[in-house]
């Protein structure tokens, strides 16, 4: 989405794409200052989709193996604590994998708009 964003900016507004980095209406003893605050804004921004999007997988998974340990070890202890233990484990799991597949869909929802969000700052300059 980074590369789309610059592409679309410097085939849309050639060398004027760097005006996205001074917002119009900046005071002038602000010149020096915003644009390093507006650079490092947007050089960070692939940074954060790509963080929320390991951060959302990474729980869920990590969530699914500590389940599954609790079923495989509640499995080798015996018939009483396999019961007890693994069944409500494994429906546990099953639930959480469809929360995974919610949450899913909510982060490829939430990199779409902020993706399409990105693409518009560069269309539309100030």
């Amino acid at each position: 989405s980074f590369s789309i964003v610059l592409i679309v900016g410097f085939w849309k507004h050639g060398f004027h794409f760097f005006s996205l980095f001074v917002p119009h209406g900046t005071p002038i003893w602000l010149l020096w200052l915003i644009p390093i605050v507006e650079l490092v804004s947007f050089l960070v921004r692939p940074f954060s989709l790509a963080l929320r999007l390991f951060v959302a997988m990474m729980a869920g998974h990590v969530l699914l193996e500590v389940l599954s340990s609790f079923v495989i070890d509640s499995t080798n202890a015996g018939v009483g604590y396999g019961i007890g233990i693994g069944i409500p484990s494994f429906i546990l799991m099953v639930g959480i994998c469809a929360l995974e597949m919610l949450v899913a869909g909510i982060q490829a929802y939430v990199f779409a708009l902020l993706t399409a969000l990105y693409i518009n700052d560069a269309e539309n300059l100030h």
